[in-house]
This record gives C-alpha cells, sequence and structure tokens, in this order.
C-alpha cells in the first residue's frame, strides 16, 4: 500500500543522515513518536503527498486518503453538519453514528466556534473517518483530548485498523503502545 525507498525528507536539506525505508499496508498503526521538531510531520507530509521528497521515492497506491493535522483552527463560521459534509458524501446517519461513538453530544446545526478544542479536534477525526480512507494520517490527534477520549480514540483506532493504514504521530508513549503495531523513534 505504501512503499518508501532511500527516502530523505526536509525543507531545504535533510533532516536525517540516514535515509527512511518501509514498506506498510493496511492493518498496520505506524506510530512516529519523538521530541517537538525532529521531523515526525515532515515526515508524514512527505508521506500523504503535502511535502515533497528531498531524494527517494515515496510509493503510495491509494487516492484515497485521510489528514488531521496537528494544529487547530476553526476559522470558518460553519455549522457541524456543513463542516462534516464539505465535499463528503455521506450520510446523516453515518455523522450520527461517529458523533456518538466519539461521545459528541453536540447538535448538527451548531457553529464551529461554539466548540471546545477538545470537541473540534473530535470533529476533525470525524470528518476523515467519514471518508472511509485507506491511509489515515494522524498528527498529534490526542491535542486537546481528554484521558476518556484518548481511550475512545485508541478503540476506534482499532475499529477502522483492518480496513485502514494508519501512521500516527504523537508525543503520548501511553496513547502510542496502545495504538502501535509499529514504533518509529525520530
Amino acid at each position: 500500500m505504501l512503499e518508501v525507498k532511500l527516502l530523505h525528507i526536509g525543507y531545504s536539506k535533510a533532516l536525517f543522515s540516514k535515509p527512511i525505508s518501509g514498506d506498510w499496508k493496511k492493518g498496520d498503526v505506524i506510530v512516529l513518536l519523538g521530541d517537538n521538531g525532529v521531523g515526525k510531520s515532515t515526515f508524514l507530509k512527505t508521506l500523504a503527498g503535502l511535502l515533497e521528497p528531498i531524494s527517494g521515492e515515496v510509493n503510495l497506491n491509494s487516492t484515497s486518503i485521510g489528514w488531521v493535522d496537528s494544529s487547530i483552527s476553526k476559522g470558518v463560521y460553519l455549522s457541524v453538519e456543513d463542516f462534516l459534509s464539505f465535499g463528503i458524501n455521506s450520510l446523516l446517519t453515518e455523522k450520527k453514528d461517529w458523533l456518538a461513538r466519539f461521545d459528541l453530544n453536540i447538535e448538527l446545526d451548531r457553529f464551529l466556534d461554539e466548540l471546545s478544542d477538545g470537541q473540534f479536534r473530535k470533529l476533525c477525526i470525524i470528518r476523515q473517518l467519514l471518508k472511509k480512507p485507506d491511509v489515515l494520517f494522524l498528527d498529534e490527534p490526542t491535542v486537546y483530548l481528554d484521558v476518556k477520549s484518548k481511550l475512545r480514540l485508541v478503540k476506534i483506532i482499532k475499529e477502522v485498523q483492518m480496513d485502514t493504514l494508519v501512521f500516527c504521530s504523537t508525543h503520548d508513549l501511553h496513547f502510542s503502545e496502545a495504538i502501535g503495531t509499529e514504533l518509529m523513534e525520530f
């Protein structure tokens, strides 16, 4: 599903002296663990095709990708329904099911700016899960999530894992141990 060969990542120069190589498939949950600024997000962006590699190859055999960014910006004046529907073909029942699975008791006509950062973070993840992606990139998905929400996210990742290749960057050691099939330390 996703293969990298002799990959060097970075912006103007390579972040690492040794290239990265690997081959991953649906069912794998790859956890990127490391300090701030070491290249976890850069690696994810390169794998997702959002950033060109310095050198090497990224072969991603799917166009069905979900991306949850590490930053959080509600930015636009949208309702929950509009945010979950924009560019995504999903049923109302699917939206309500995901809201319930994340224990989000919010009305679909509420506006994003009325939500807490944790609630909005869950919506960002739900939005990508509604796409039913083959590959899901989660860049610091537990930011703003409380302990119960993190445990719920672990359960959800385990549920979608069979049909999805998941890459997840995190600082949370307990979360990484709970979800990962492979650990990449940066």
